[in-house]
């Protein structure tokens, strides 16, 4: 092989390391700040119909910042429950508006079927420009 080879060769394989290393691609956008609004203490009880689920807000600077909350949830049958530390299936979600707070307090009536099953519940607050907080805890709600 000759010395002239060799060096375009060399040249040719520096220059394809260099160009995937050329620095980050993407919109020239500062990421949005993070949203860390959260439910805490999340209790769940049945009333004609519905689950009513109530705990408190925390982590929010602004508490007009909360922009409503959703609601994920999970059925299962009475004589097939999930293992104790099997992760639950939400299935389903519902959005609720600003309405579901009162100051500190979290309060909101989730419509579900009125089967005799065990329903699993976890809220998300949601911020500005939809921005979804931390999940709270999960409460199970039996209906017999």
């Amino acid at each position: 092989m000759k010395a002239g080879s060799t060096w375009i060769a060399c040249l040719l394989m520096g220059a394809m390391l260099l160009v995937p290393g050329c620095g980050k691609k993407g919109p020239p956008f500062l990421p949005k700040k993070a949203f860390n609004g959260r439910v805490m203490n999340l209790e769940g009880q049945w009333r004609a119909g519905s689950v009513f689920l109530e705990g408190r807000v925390v982590d929010t600077e602004d508490k007009g910042s909360v922009q409503g909350a959703r609601v994920d949830y999970g059925r299962y049958p009475l004589d097939e429950p999930p293992c104790e530390g099997c992760p639950i299936e939400y299935r389903w979600s519902q959005r609720f508006g600003p309405e579901v707070m009162a100051g500190t307090s979290f309060n909101c009536e989730v419509p579900v079927d009125v089967k005799e099953d065990i329903y699993y519940f976890k809220v998300h607050l949601l911020g500005p420009d939809n921005a979804v907080g931390p999940s709270s805890n999960t409460v199970r709600v039996v209906r017999e």
